[in-house]
């Protein structure tokens, strides 16, 4: 996998026949997962890209249920430890650090 972006194999969901599989990439390298704004850019750009593969018909409708299951496929494709960050950023948790001294009081 490379670092600039993350390859999905997304069937098309609903009237879509076996063979139009396609590709999405989600660049995710430039984000930082750990932060609430590279999270909800990392969902911006999912969306974006799944909206390109889950249009039907010829008006091109977009399935809201075919987006949701692209993002989350987006999510677990991610190496583990960028959805740690992502899902901590998305839960709104802090990393904290506690320093405590190396000696008692």
């Amino acid at each position: 996998m490379t670092r600039t972006a993350l390859c999905l194999a997304v069937a098309a969901l609903l009237n879509a026949a076996p063979a139009a599989a396609q590709e999405v990439r989600v660049p995710f390298a430039d984000l930082d997962l750990s932060s609430a704004a590279g999270a909800r850019t990392f969902d911006a750009r999912a969306a974006e890209a799944a909206r390109g593969v889950c249009a039907v018909g010829p008006r091109a409708l977009v399935n809201d249920n075919c987006v949701r299951r692209v993002q989350q496929e987006a999510v677990r494709a991610l190496p583990a430890a960028r959805q740690d960050d992502y899902a901590r950023a998305r839960r709104g948790d802090r990393i904290l650090a506690m320093i405590a001294p190396a000696w008692p009081a």
